[in-house]
């Protein structure tokens, strides 16, 4: 087993390197779909998670509390651990810790971002209040 482990890390140790160039390129942009997509233009609340961990099901129970709050700031914005397509999302946005909020403009762009871990419905506020008035 510890061979196995040992062999996924030495995998993933070039990945970790700097040998390749660092480029300015915007991650892209939070998938919109559906009809709503006509009309998006940001900012969107971007919520990285795990469904199945605890402090990310603590911090959707925050988020649902907040929706009537939400709407007219920010319109928010699952991507989840358990869909493959968004595991692009996490490398974009370099998302380390769950759970993360970024705040990112309609183009994708972050604005701002909250440190990782459960975050209180008022750090919530602060963090659409500044991005309002930066």
């Amino acid at each position: 087993m510890i061979k196995v482990w040992l062999l996924i890390l030495f995998a993933l140790l070039p990945a970790c390197t700097d040998s390749e160039p660092k480029t300015a390129a915007a991650p892209p942009p939070v998938a919109v779909s559906g009809p709503a997509a006509e009309q998006a233009a940001g900012p969107f609340l971007v919520f990285f998670l795990d469904p199945n961990g605890g402090p990310c099901r603590l911090q959707n129970d925050i988020l649902n509390r907040m929706a009537n709050e939400l709407d007219g700031q920010a319109e928010l914005r699952y991507v989840q651990t358990t869909v493959p397509t968004d595991l692009n999302y996490f490398y974009a946005y370099g998302i380390r810790g769950l759970p993360a909020l970024v705040l990112v403009d309609g183009e994708g762009r972050e604005i701002r971002r909250l440190p990782p871990g459960v975050r209180s419905a008022e750090e919530i506020r602060q963090l659409l209040k500044s991005a309002a008035n930066p």
